[in-house]
């Protein structure tokens, strides 16, 4: 009879769990922007440019983006750094021409290719980064069970994974540049009117920034029209 209790209690206290299910934030990749050979035209420091097909690579070890390029589909693969190359124009059937330099954005930043968004005495530039997520879900399980006869109970975890949907979540960081600064100038948090300092020379841009002409999403045409009324 003493057993048989003994065997009922310790039934009892495995069932005795609690349980803690928390959505998995997966894994984060920095991914290229351009990941399959399509048409491109390489421009090479010296001025010079080739037509062929071409890609945007990330380095997964050292993160360095590289192009890669060919005349033809049948050539080999040739990679092209900053070194020797200027940037590279990617000609898409779905998204068109899309221009992509090179560019330091501080002194002791790595030469990454950023897409040219209009070009004129102040450049825009913009850089997305792709955030993958798997969309999976942990489920963590505490079972409790006795420690032999000693009347001490021990929590034993238990973790089971549960596929989900995977997401991904896109950003983009703006930067300009006039032609005689080495390095860029990051358009702070998204803030149109972080731009209001930098084209201080511009009046007219300045009365539009203040009176709210123009929103974050025509930073494009604010670059425009800098560069068509007040630019060099």
């Amino acid at each position: 009879m003493k057993n048989r209790f003994l065997i009922i209690l310790i039934i009892v206290n495995y069932c005795i769990y609690s349980q803690t299910i928390n959505p998995s934030i997966g894994l984060g990749l920095s991914t290229p922007e351009k990941t399959s050979f399509e048409k491109a035209i390489i421009h090479f420091n010296d001025e010079t440019s080739i037509e062929g097909i071409g890609r945007i690579k990330t380095i997964f070890m050292s993160q360095e983006e590289v192009i890669i390029f060919k005349i033809e589909e049948k050539d080999k693969d040739e990679t092209w750094t900053y070194k020797d190359v200027k940037g590279i124009t990617i000609i898409s059937e779905d998204e068109g021409v899309t221009d992509y330099e090179y560019l330091k954005v501080t002194k002791n930043s790595f030469h990454e290719l950023y897409e040219v968004v209009t070009e004129g005495d102040v450049k825009l530039y913009k850089k997305t980064t792709i955030f993958r997520t798997s969309g999976t879900t942990t489920s963590t399980t505490h079972n409790s069970v006795p420690l032999g006869y000693t009347g001490k109970m021990e929590s034993i975890p238990s973790t089971t994974t549960f596929p989900g949907m995977a997401s991904e979540i896109e950003n983009s960081v703006y930067y300009v540049k006039r032609k005689s600064e080495p390095f860029p100038t990051k358009i702070r948090d998204n803030y149109i009117k972080s731009f209001a300092n930098y084209m201080k020379d511009c009046e007219v841009i300045i009365e539009k920034i203040k009176n709210n002409e123009y929103n974050f999403s025509e930073l494009k045409d604010l670059v425009d029209y800098y560069n068509a009324n007040c630019g060099e």
